[in-house]
């Protein structure tokens, strides 16, 4: 029998779908935000990330998810993924390895996507993750309540000095972890004098969970603080089997191995995917010395994700 696998974004007090990643480890802030726009007076005031540079996170007016897998599962698939085991012990709603076509949609705050599937057997299940693909595209232009931000310039071969913005966009590119590594920080933002929509088309790849090499997995075994769950995250290849170079990437699992089994039973009948774009975009500014600042990353930061169950 057919039933109910839901998506719907809305503002949610959870957070971080990739609080398995170095990233949201480091237990960034949320950016300050003063009627709608980043309160640069404030950046000062954040933890500093490395030397004077400071990282928050941010909202976006959406993003877009493609998905290939969503699982439930009896038990730990880790080794099942690592390749360590061929015993699988993972339900499909969602399989693009058996024939369904990837699911992709726009998380913009107030919008609902669902498709009916066949929800698992009843059951327990310790488990569950989601396999998306490793490049999200992302509508971000932030806004700071004053013109004192510097970004890179479109064509990526500098910053866009000496006059300073309240706008910073994504510009019209991909960027990827591997940047991080190789220098390309002007690359990742660009700054405009006023709102430019046209110029957001801005996506970012998570090559490596690393920003200093590649790293194609980490295995938490710390609870994650909204849910108690611990989360984890794998990137692979084509062909499904753990990436090993960062040209080698194409999607990334994100699983948690629920703090309490869950239990399915046939009155079950949906399940709800929940995302927000509030903190979907995570910044990294540093101070110019003349009182601006330089904006060097934009990335896909915290979601805010959350599953449930009726």
């Amino acid at each position: 029998m057919q039933k109910k696998l839901f998506f719907i974004i809305s503002l949610l007090i959870f957070s971080g779908m990739f609080s398995g990643n170095l990233f949201a480890l480091n237990g960034y802030e949320n950016c300050p935000m003063v009627d709608g726009k980043i309160d640069a007076s404030e950046l000062v005031n954040i933890v500093p990330y490395s030397g004077t540079a400071r990282t928050c996170d941010a909202p976006v007016s959406n993003f877009i998810l493609t998905i290939n897998k969503l699982a439930l599962c009896t038990s730990d698939p880790n080794d099942y993924i690592l390749g360590n085991s061929t015993a699988d012990p993972c339900y499909y709603l969602w399989n693009t390895a058996e024939g369904n076509e990837a699911i992709s949609f726009g998380v913009e705050k107030g919008n609902e996507y669902s498709f009916p599937a066949t929800l698992p057997p009843s059951g327990t299940y310790t488990a569950g993750y989601a396999e998306i693909s490793a490049t999200i595209p992302i509508y971000v232009e932030l806004e700071f309540d004053e013109e004192l931000m510097f970004g890179g310039n479109s064509a990526g071969t500098g910053w866009s000095v000496p006059s300073p913005s309240k706008f910073i966009a994504g510009g019209e590119r991909n960027m990827s972890m591997q940047d991080f590594l190789t220098g390309n920080l002007f690359g990742f933002t660009e700054a405009f004098s006023e709102s430019q929509p046209n110029f957001n088309d801005y996506s970012f790849t998570y090559n490596s969970l690393s920003t200093t090499e590649f790293l194609n997995t980490l295995i938490s075994y710390t609870a994650v603080s909204h849910s108690g769950n611990y989360r984890s995250v794998f990137l692979l290849n084509d062909s499904g089997r753990l990436a090993s170079t960062y040209s080698d990437v194409s999607s990334l699992i994100i699983k948690d191995e629920f703090s309490s089994p869950i239990t399915i039973t046939d009155q079950t009948s949906t399940v709800t995917y929940k995302y927000s774009t509030d903190y979907a975009a995570r910044i990294t500014v540093v101070p110019t010395g003349l009182g601006g600042w330089f904006v060097t990353s934009i990335l896909f930061g915290d979601t805010q994700f959350a599953m449930e169950f009726e």
